[in-house]
C-alpha cells in the first residue's frame, strides 16, 4: 500500500463512488418495478376501510346462481380473460377498463350473468368499484376514492 499515490487513492474512491451510485440506480430502478402499477387498487385491496363511497349504480340480473363478469374491469394479472368474475354473496374491489371502447371511456362498465348483458356507467372513466353480489340476484357498484375526511 506504500506505493499508492495520492492520484490514484483519488481515482480509486471516485471509481468506487460511481460503481454505488450505478448500483444505488439499479436498486432504485428494481424498487419502481416492484411496486403496483395501481397504489389506489393495491390500498383498497389491503384496506378498504379507508376508502369512501362516491357513487352508487345498482342493477339486478336473475337469481339463478350464475357467475357474474364484470369484462370491461381490471384487478390482477391472475384474473380470467373474461373480466372480474363474483359468486353470488360475494364482494369484489377492480378499476374499471376505460381503454376498451367509446363507452368505457366515458365511465361505462360492462357486466354479463350467464346469458344475460348490461352495463352500466359512472361519472368517471376507470373508476375504483366496489361491487357486492347478494344472492337475489342485486349488485350494488360503488364508485370508491380515498376518505380525507377528518
Amino acid at each position: 500500500m506504500n506505493d499508492l499515490s495520492r492520484r490514484e487513492a483519488v481515482k480509486m474512491v471516485a471509481g468506487l463512488g460511481l460503481g454505488m451510485g450505478a448500483l444505488a440506480a439499479q436498486d432504485t430502478a428494481g424498487a419502481e418495478t416492484a411496486q403496483p402499477a395501481d397504489k389506489m387498487l393495491q390500498d383498497a385491496l389491503e384496506n378498504p376501510s379507508r376508502f369512501m363511497f362516491t357513487a352508487q349504480r345498482t342493477f339486478k340480473t336473475t337469481p339463478s346462481g350464475h357467475r357474474l363478469f364484470f369484462t370491461s374491469a381490471l384487478r390482477k394479472p391472475t384474473d380470467l380473460k373474461e373480466g372480474v368474475s363474483m359468486l353470488p354473496a360475494s364482494m369484489r374491489i377492480f378499476r374499471a377498463n376505460a381503454d376498451q371502447d367509446e363507452f368505457t371511456r366515458k365511465g361505462g362498465l360492462y357486466w354479463q350473468c350467464g346469458k344475460e348483458q348490461g352495463q352500466i356507467q359512472f361519472k368517471n372513466p376507470g373508476e375504483l368499484i366496489m361491487a357486492v353480489y347478494d344472492q337475489a340476484g342485486t349488485v350494488n357498484c360503488y364508485s370508491l376514492f380515498y376518505d380525507v375526511r377528518c
